[in-house]
């Protein structure tokens, strides 16, 4: 019986320094990295007739300064198809783009297209600028700088022309496979 009392104290005490520590973690965590305030956590009272109030929201009084809209780039677009790895198999082949433009890029519904009119079509995707993406021929899952065709053969072989079309069929880059 008493080593259960005592077991049960020391547990106790196990749960209270864990409990203590773990707050003072937090504790100096926040304090060195306080959250931002942002306009959904405001509300403002304004006074629209003399001794009455009414509350807002402060998004309503947001202007769209605060946030900064990403710019894409619509000319001196410089994207190029780096190299071809691995043509003619599965396992390895894969097309690199790269963004030599000043600023980043929107590819949704862009092409990659072979000369047999195989073409693989890019989702939602940001690229930065100096950004690359890999395309992989092979069955995969996308991630944010690999993307995959789910080909169940080689798309590339030597000889062939890799082409890049932008979302209106302009052709924004070639590449020869040697």
């Amino acid at each position: 019986m008493k080593n259960r009392t005592h077991l049960f104290v020391y547990i106790l005490l196990n749960i209270l320094i864990a409990s203590a520590t773990t707050l003072t973690i937090l504790w100096l965590w926040e304090q060195r990295n306080p959250r931002q305030t942002t306009p959904q956590d405001i509300v403002t009272p304004v006074s629209t007739i003399p001794g009455e109030s009414e509350t807002i929201d402060a998004t309503s009084m947001v202007s769209e300064s605060i946030e900064p809209a990403m710019t894409f780039v619509n000319e001196d677009i410089d994207v190029l198809i780096r190299k071809v790895v691995g043509a003619g198999d599965l396992a390895m082949e894969y097309v690199e783009i790269y963004n030599q433009s000043p600023g980043p890029l929107d590819l949704s519904n862009w092409q990659l297209t072979d000369q047999e009119g195989q073409s693989f079509v890019f989702p939602a995707l940001i690229l930065n600028s100096e950004g690359a993406i890999k395309v992989y021929s092979k069955k995969g899952t996308n991630t944010v700088i690999e993307l995959h065709w789910q080909a169940d053969a080689p798309i590339w072989s030597s000889g062939e022309t890799v082409t890049l079309l932008d979302d209106s069929d302009n052709r924004i880059a070639t590449y020869s496979i040697p």
